[in-house]
């Protein structure tokens, strides 16, 4: 049994939802996709189906720029893009109807992967650290960020600016929070038309421990041990010094303050006692005269 030349495309446009379908205006050919807000550096499949006669949908000439794989057949078409970029936005097929052709056109929105981020990177544990999410969207669309904490949303807003070039649009999101070791999240609800997706991100902190505010202990050493004679290289006295035979007395320094050492030989000393008995003798012997001698005139 002959299957009718639009039997496909109507099934192919029975399973695939309004949102994500693009059809021409004479609906003789006809582009599903999975998701027109695709991310950046992802894979996405495009169909091209037609109901005309002979029929024979082929996508038009890609540039060398892209990757893209084709598996063309009678009545319809595939192309998978391995790698979405910033110039892959808008695809078109065309087919033969009779002697005329007919063509259709998708237009594909992109968005960056979610950075979410902490400031410290590497926050203390119980200490404030910032918060941030942000992602990069086609000019056309729109996103509501949230960042989120065991399931708990901390702040929701949409801020958004233009590129220098007005090519996309810059959105973020910032809040002050506490550091704790479970994850927080970041939502991103993206949208363009009738078209929406969500992405979630998630961030694990590698939290530091708060130092002690406690001096540390110091531990004690033993006593130093006296050096020894071999350390010293001092040779040892096997025989203690004989004194001096002298006779010692001890002065204060009037200035310094030290005891100063004064010795006197013995033989000197014997001399002064020898000189002083000596004087002592004559004298008494002068003074000894015999009785009756008359001192000369």
């Amino acid at each position: 049994m002959e299957v009718p030349q639009g039997f496909f495309v109507l099934l192919v446009a029975l399973l695939t939802s309004p949102e994500d379908t693009v059809v021409s205006a004479s609906s003789a050919v006809l582009i599903t996709s999975e998701n027109r807000i695709v991310q950046l550096g992802s894979s996405l499949t495009l169909n091209c189906t037609t109901s005309c006669s002979p029929g024979k949908p082929r996508w038009d000439k890609m540039t060398d720029s892209h990757k893209v794989e084709k598996d063309d057949h009678d009545q319809y078409s595939t192309l998978t893009i391995p790698d979405i970029t910033v110039d892959d936005t808008t695809f078109s097929c065309k087919a033969t109807c009779g002697q005329k052709p007919k063509r259709s056109a998708v237009e594909l929105y992109y968005f960056s992967a979610l950075n979410i981020t902490a400031d410290p990177k590497e926050p203390v544990s119980g200490q404030q650290f910032l918060l941030k999410c942000r992602v990069d969207i086609h000019r056309d669309m729109t996103a509501k960020l949230k960042l989120k904490h065991k399931e708990t949303v901390m702040v929701t807003q949409a801020m958004c600016k233009d590129s220098e070039d007005y090519q996309h649009k810059h959105c973020e999101i910032s809040w002050l929070t506490e550091a704790t070791g479970l994850p927080y999240q970041c939502e991103a609800a993206l949208q363009v038309e009738s078209s929406h997706l969500t992405k979630t991100a998630e961030l694990h902190l590698p939290l530091r421990e708060a130092m002690s505010t406690k001096p540390p202990i110091k531990p004690t050493s033993p006593p130093a041990e006296a050096p020894s004679t071999a350390a010293l290289n001092v040779p040892a006295q096997t025989e203690r010094p004989r004194p001096l035979s002298t006779t010692a007395f001890k002065a204060q320094g009037s200035k310094s303050g030290q005891t100063v050492t004064v010795s006197v030989p013995v033989v000197l000393v014997i001399v002064i006692i020898l000189a002083g008995l000596f004087c002592f003798l004559r004298k008494r012997k002068c003074q000894e005269k015999p009785k009756g001698e008359v001192p000369p005139p």
